[in-house]
């Protein structure tokens, strides 16, 4: 969403065993991916839905990828909370499985 949107941002990579203290804990208190800082706002967000949500209510403001109205609006909604309780756990569980767990094995 931030480059359908031209947001400039920054991706810091983490080592998983920092997302468990701070200071990303103080980002996002589950210790998990995704999360957002946003610098012009002051904002710190964590799930995707919710990012998504906030990134589109601030920043498409000519509802480029938004609708306003019914019923657009209600299956746009039904699209993002498919990707967040489907789509989005099924893409944590096989990064999971196959990065996390497979490298600790190789340790």
């Amino acid at each position: 969403m931030l480059n359908e949107l031209k947001i400039p941002y920054d991706t810091e990579i983490m080592d998983f065993a920092d997302l468990k203290k701070e200071p990303f804990e103080s980002v996002n208190p589950n210790g998990r991916v995704p999360a957002i800082e946003d610098p012009n706002t002051g904002i710190a967000l964590w799930e995707s839905g919710a990012i998504i949500e906030y990134l589109l209510e601030t920043y498409d403001t000519t509802h480029e990828f938004s609708y306003t109205s019914s019923p657009e609006k209600y299956l746009q909604q039904s699209w993002l909370h498919l990707q967040v309780s489907g789509q989005g756990p099924y893409f944590g569980q096989r990064a999971w499985f196959v990065l996390v767990s497979t490298s600790k094995k190789r340790a």
